[in-house]
């Protein structure tokens, strides 16, 4: 684990940074603009003709100040005669920014970078984004980088950017976000909360199809100056992208964080409210669990499913994917899936928890029929297990109607009488055992999901799943 200090950018707010830290790091600690970073002084201006977001001086936590941005013409922006160490470019550049993120709107958002698109004199170098749909990224984390500023050769837009899985709600419902992108010269990663999810194939709207997280880039960084901004960008009419929502703990550093390094900031700097993952499985159409960042495995053989995508035959059959039929979305094992079945966030499967940190699991369920059940699947230091306890709703719900959706929880402990074996080898074999024989040893979480092994009729279906913390 990377050494954390209070860095002289951020002791006002007591906000962790890396000892070798950001090039730029802003807590808005000033009654309003210019917001200069501390590290190096890069100084946020409200640009020219445009009003300032409002500086909030708490509400992210104590203490911390937060920029409130309405989505109209409200933006910072630094000079590119004065960019400093914000100026990367050349083949070999990499770049971090991250920021803590809540929404208010549903806008194609610049949260923070140099990315001019004027058609004339397109600048583009590297952009935070939230919610890039044009090209996969709706409502989710989009790390944008450019070598020559360019649009993508063969695409009418710029599709260099790489998108997260999981998605943030656009009224704010779910609370402060930690988005993070990450390049290394070689490739574009995006994360949330301290997660990645890898995205190994999309087919776009131009029928490219190719990997979206890691997204593959070797063309480096933009050596051409260009203006810094944070809230929207500059295009070819005026600006635009604009924020709707708030800012917190904006970063940039010159090199590419592990997943390791953002994990650690995740859980240094959440607020006390905001559990240590949590996922609504916002789709409203049938996916496959890759697109929630989920995997799935059927069968006694551990056959993988993360790729199969609801049909429409009678029965269907769908085995942990993405519903949302009259709803936001929600996780969903059909009646007609065969046999015993998983379904796994593993995430932070390179940078995991650890077991102490985690304090319980809490979920709804909205099942067809009380006959139907899931347990709790936890792997812990290699070791799978789950719950010896089964969870099922005392009545029967149906997929539009979840003003009846039934809470669950389950409180993480070490104690062998609370778990059972589980073998879970993907293409192999997937079986549940007997009870464990001794209390869980290991000290890293490293995925967790629900296992299903009754095969009794009734549809699985599970919403607002949160691990809290201790």
């Amino acid at each position: 684990m990377v050494g954390l200090s209070l860095g002289a950018s951020l002791t006002t707010s007591a906000v962790p940074v890396m000892h070798d830290g950001p090039v730029a790091a802003w807590d808005f600690s000033e009654p309003g603009a210019p917001y200069v970073d501390h590290q190096n002084g890069h100084a946020l201006a409200v640009a020219a003709g445009a009003t300032a977001p409002l500086r909030k001086p708490d509400g992210f936590r104590p203490g911390i100040a937060r920029l409130a941005f309405d989505g109209t013409d409200q933006h910072l922006v630094i000079a590119e005669n004065a960019l400093g160490r914000l100026q990367m470019g050349g083949a070999a550049t990499q770049v971090t920014v991250a920021a803590w993120v809540k929404r208010a709107g549903d806008t194609n958002a610049a949260i923070a970078g140099i990315w001019p698109e004027a058609v004339q004199d397109p600048q583009r170098q590297y952009a935070l984004f939230v919610n890039l749909a044009l090209y996969g990224g709706d409502d989710r984390v989009c790390g944008h980088v450019s070598g020559d500023g360019q649009v993508t050769p063969g695409y009418p837009y710029m599709r260099d950017y790489a998108w997260n899985a999981r998605r943030i709600a656009p009224d704010g419902s779910d609370g402060w976000r930690f988005a993070v992108f990450t390049y290394d010269g070689a490739a574009i990663r995006s994360y949330l909360d301290g997660g990645f999810e890898a995205v190994p194939s999309y087919t776009d709207i131009e029928g490219q199809t190719g990997p979206a997280n890691p997204r593959p880039y070797s063309a480096g960084l933009n050596p051409s100056p260009a203006e810094f901004t944070v809230g929207a960008v500059r295009l070819s009419g005026g600006y635009g992208n604009f924020l709707k929502g708030e800012i917190a703990g904006l970063r940039v550093w010159d090199r590419a964080l592990s997943q390791t390094e953002i994990r650690a900031l995740f859980l240094a700097e959440r607020p006390a409210t905001q559990p240590l993952f949590h996922d609504d499985f916002r789709t409203g159409v049938k996916v496959a669990s890759r697109a929630l960042g989920w995997r799935s495995f059927q069968g006694s053989t551990g056959t993988e499913t993360t790729d199969l995508v609801p049909g429409d035959p009678v029965p269907e059959v769908y085995n942990f994917a993405g519903s949302g039929a009259g709803h936001g979305g929600y996780l969903a094992r059909s009646a007609s899936a065969i046999g015993i079945g998983a379904a796994v966030y593993d995430g932070f499967q390179n940078a995991p928890l650890r077991f102490q940190e985690a304090a319980s699991i809490t979920w709804l369920m909205n099942n067809s029929a009380p006959s139907c059940a899931v347990r709790v699947l936890l792997r812990v230091s290699g070791k799978w297990v789950a719950s010896d306890a089964t969870f099922s709703c005392s009545a029967a719900h149906t997929a539009k109607d979840w003003t009846g959706a039934e809470p669950f929880s389950l409180v993480l402990t070490r104690t062998a009488s609370q778990w059972r074996r589980v073998t879970l080898e993907p293409g192999v074999a997937l079986s549940l055992g007997a009870p464990v024989s001794s209390d869980i040893a290991g000290n890293t979480l490293e995925a967790f999901g629900f296992l299903c092994d009754n095969t009794q009729p009734g549809t699985v279906r599970i919403d607002a799943l949160r691990l809290t913390a201790r």
